[in-house]
């Protein structure tokens, strides 16, 4: 994975030299400034010396994946860094690039679209060239993959947990284990000692799974998506828990978690977690199917996901991962709050 990122850096440090107002461009690996900067670039233009910091995805990333890493950037903000980074990622879509341009991100992609603003002197914006086929990088981890990956990053313990175990809290297969940590250790990420495992470089497997959430997982989880008669949350919520009084394989997720867990935001929609959907569930809340409800009821991503902080909450790295999906300035705010007070390893 460490020489992946190496490999990325240098093809687009190839489209950065090849600006017209780039003169020379140095990389400062010891240097480093902030939580998940990989360099600072000394960047020298007609007008003088610039410094960028630089963040490195070998990956493709989602606005998940994105929103983490300004937030991770944020916090240097706030230990007098400098504001702003450039990111290098595979491939930068139009939508995405218009997203880290309202965010203050400059970005630069294998295909050379891109946007660079150094200090309102100059200015590069590229788009629409197609993403580049990557040869030789291998099938990806697949939504069992993915489970294993959530669960080591939610309990990290169970890296050196039984390999029944691990597939047991994941909800897979004992061979859905083997394949992901034999990877894992392959890419040099899961390191054998003489008596235990260990993960490295956390944060790398935590984009992963951001980006894999959204495209592969959250779709395979998702029950169903409704519109109910009650718009006011806290008023269906106790509908929901009256309907699931005599259950218990389920929890909230999203806003209605992070307000139990943070008391600090709650949003209009409601995240709901279940291993099966009970019958009659949809008729004793009243609601009906919508693409547009405000309602989203989920099967959970393994045991492990009932491991919450707090009563009817799914794990904090659920839940964190769910609000960085909705995509607000709010919901992004709270995810940041809850990584710093429940998810400190990551």
């Amino acid at each position: 994975m460490q020489q992946d990122k190496v490999d990325t850096q240098e093809r687009h440090l190839r489209y950065l030299r090849s600006l017209p107002f780039v003169k020379e461009v140095q990389v400062d690996t010891k240097s480093r400034r902030g939580e998940g900067t990989d360099a600072i670039l000394r960047i020298r233009s007609p007008k003088g010396l610039h410094l960028v910091d630089l963040v490195v995805k070998s990956a493709q990333v989602s606005y998940a994946v994105v929103d983490a890493t300004i937030n991770r950037h944020a916090r240097a903000e706030r230990a007098k860094m400098p504001k702003g980074f450039l990111l290098f990622a595979p491939h930068i879509g139009r939508p995405l690039g218009e997203y880290l341009v309202r965010h203050g991100v400059n970005y630069i992609d294998e295909a050379g679209n891109c946007h660079l603003a150094l200090d309102d002197a100059f200015l590069a914006h590229i788009e629409g060239r197609t993403a580049v086929r990557r040869a030789g990088t291998g099938r990806g981890l697949g939504v069992p993959g993915h489970l294993v990956l959530f669960a080591l990053l939610a309990e990290p313990d169970l890296v050196n947990s039984p390999m029944r175990a691990l597939a047991e809290q994941a909800g897979v297969s004992k061979t859905a284990v083997e394949n992901l940590l034999a990877r894992l250790q392959h890419e040099g990420v899961l390191v054998r000692g003489r008596e235990h495992r260990h993960l490295q470089n956390t944060k790398a497997l935590l984009d992963r799974w951001l980006a894999g959430y959204s495209t592969l997982v959250r779709p395979r989880l998702l029950i169903g998506r409704y519109r109910t008669e009650i718009s006011e949350p806290s008023q269906l919520e106790r509908r929901i828990e009256e309907a699931l009084a005599k259950r218990e394989d389920w929890a909230w997720g999203g806003g209605a978690a992070a307000t139990r867990l943070i008391h600090h935001y709650r949003g209009s929609t409601t995240v709901l977690h279940l291993v099966t959907l009970p019958p009659r569930l949809s008729q004793a809340i009243r609601a009906l199917p919508s693409t547009s409800g405000e309602l989203t009821i989920l099967r959970i991503p393994g045991r492990v996901a009932f491991n919450g902080r707090a009563p009817r909450t799914v794990h904090p790295l659920l839940v964190y991962t769910e609000l960085l999906s909705e995509g607000t300035e709010r919901a992004r705010e709270a995810a940041e709050m809850l990584r710093e007070r429940f998810l400190a390893w990551l």
